[in-house]
């Protein structure tokens, strides 16, 4: 093992402590800090849940969609519960504020609407390149049209709000 394998990670550690405590001064930066770490400890927990609950599964022959949508669900109460209490541990050593909080809300938000969008356009992309067809004949009905033209603009102008509010400092 070399050392540098020993002080990389401590030194990304140390960083995102850093940046964390310092969250009144950068806080888009510390509210992407916290949401990518949250990110990675919630993929790790579905990873864990899901294996654990692989075992179960072979066990039971039949698995209807309905029970699938209720353990996700189980998943999801479970590892917020988790990250809950690693943020409740961590409060001695990092400040979570209230900005800094608010904008990892408003990244989560934003990376849904994103997601849908993305999703909307890779699963559709026979009809995302009629979009133009739709919008010269004046069909603005189509939802693809509504999710690939309107969602971003929704986005973009949650983005303008959000920073004029923290011009004002109102978060």
């Amino acid at each position: 093992m070399k050392i540098t394998d020993i002080f990389i990670p401590i030194i990304i550690l140390a960083i995102i402590v850093l940046l964390l405590r310092e969250g009144d001064r950068r806080p888009f930066i510390a509210a992407a800090v916290l949401f990518l770490s949250e990110l990675v400890f919630s993929t790790l927990n579905f990873l864990l849940f899901f294996e654990l609950a692989s075992g179960l599964l072979r066990r039971v022959r039949v698995v209807e969609l309905g029970n699938l949508f209720l353990l996700l669900a189980i998943f999801v109460v479970l590892s917020g519960m988790l990250l809950y209490a690693g943020m409740r541990m961590l409060r001695e050593i990092i400040r979570f504020t209230s900005t800094v909080l608010t904008m990892v809300e408003y990244y989560i938000q934003w990376s849904l609407i994103y997601v849908t969008v993305y999703q909307a356009i890779f699963s559709n992309v026979k009809k995302v390149q009629e979009i133009g067809h739709f919008i010269k004949i004046g069909n603005f009905l189509d939802p693809n049209l509504f999710v690939v033209i309107v969602l971003p603009s929704f986005i973009s102008a949650w983005i303008a709000v959000v920073l004029y509010k923290k011009y004002i400092q109102a978060i």
